[in-house]
């Protein structure tokens, strides 16, 4: 649930820079084959950014909320690089990240949105992860002061 409300948010996100083509006069149309690779690809790099997250999402404990702000941030950006690549391989590299602050910063209300999406993907990623712990995490590591459980628990997937 938590990569399918990151990957629509995403849609939506790209679908709002395609309206900023032109002030959306081509979309009394339609949206043309580009357009709708554009909205694709920023699902798709919302996605990925929250699978390359690894575990800077859905933590629990005293020091969650930095981490979790911080990793929210981080799919944030990482999934309008991831986008801004697929969709136009140099340029949107660079202009992704900065469309995508400028369009929150100009919009209250989408950052509303934004933090209520955020947050329901964290809720979701620590009901997984207390679920996955429960069943797969051994006795040893589930003590309170156990030297090997933080650094499996904070790593992320690539170290």
């Amino acid at each position: 649930m938590a990569f399918l409300i990151t990957g629509l948010f995403g849609m939506i996100m790209g679908y709002l820079a395609v309206l900023r083509f032109d002030d959306g006069a081509q979309l009394a149309q339609g949206l043309n084959w580009y357009e709708t690779w554009i909205v694709i690809a920023a699902g798709v790099g919302g996605v990925s950014a929250l699978w390359l997250a690894g575990d800077r999402v859905g933590q629990h404990g005293p020091w969650a909320t930095p981490r979790v702000v911080a990793g929210m941030i981080w799919v944030s950006l990482v999934g309008a690089i991831i986008a801004g690549t697929l969709a136009l391989p140099v340029y949107g590299t660079m202009f992704a990240p900065f469309t995508l602050v400028v369009t929150l910063l100009t919009s209250p209300l989408l950052v509303l949105f934004w933090t209520a999406c955020m947050a329901a993907v964290h809720l979701c990623m620590v009901t997984y992860r207390s679920e996955r712990d429960s069943v797969f995490t051994p006795k040893r590591l589930t003590q309170p002061d156990c030297p090997d459980s933080l650094p499996i628990r904070v790593r992320g997937r690539f170290g």
